[in-house]
């Protein structure tokens, strides 16, 4: 079992959890269930944007100092307020409030179509609810953006654009910076 009192960053622990680049949503649907993170409860957090365009800090997708530019990014939250990015090179786990200074540095000084947003749901909401045949990974002759993860697609269907929307509707709470903030102090 994972000591989760320590950096996973540089253990081989961390080679142990399910990882695909450029999936994130599936990366958080398997980290959900994972003993790693310890006692539940656990959420889910989408990092969103009405521009459709999120900077992040600290992602291990573009070298070190540059901001990585998702459409959208999931990470998992554990009972003791730590985020599960396994996309960043900020630790793992890491704590929120750290996690939100490294990854969205400025945040509140951001034009509004910048601002992030956060759909937060439980884990086991998110478990149940979430499912993906993949397609927004295809290119239009359907081939692959990038390559998918060598587990079968999760659920049937396709609910990934009801968690991306940055509308009032859809799973979960969407939040803006302040109120999750104001939601994960002790």
């Amino acid at each position: 079992m994972i000591n989760t009192d320590t950096d996973l960053s540089d253990s081989t622990e961390r080679a142990r959890l399910r990882y695909q680049p450029f999936y994130c949503e599936e990366n958080a649907w398997w980290l959900c269930a994972d003993p790693a993170l310890g006692p539940e409860p656990r959420w889910v957090l989408f990092v969103l944007n009405r521009q459709g365009a999120c900077p992040l800090a600290a992602q291990r997708a573009v070298p070190p100092g540059a901001l990585c530019w998702w459409d959208y990014h999931v990470v998992v939250m554990d009972a003791q307020t730590r985020i599960w990015d396994l996309d960043t090179r900020l630790g793992l786990p890491v704590t929120a409030a750290a996690w939100l200074a490294g990854s969205l540095p400025g945040a509140e000084r951001w034009p509004a179509p910048l601002a992030p947003l956060f759909r937060v749901m439980s884990a086991a909401d998110y478990r149940l609810g979430f499912a993906s045949d993949r397609s927004h990974m295809r290119r239009p002759g359907g081939g692959w953006l990038h390559p998918p993860p060598p587990w079968p697609p999760i659920g049937t269907g396709m609910t990934l654009p009801a968690y991306r929307s940055t509308d009032g509707d859809g799973p979960g709470a969407l939040l803006d910076l302040t109120r999750l903030r104001a939601r994960i102090q002790p």
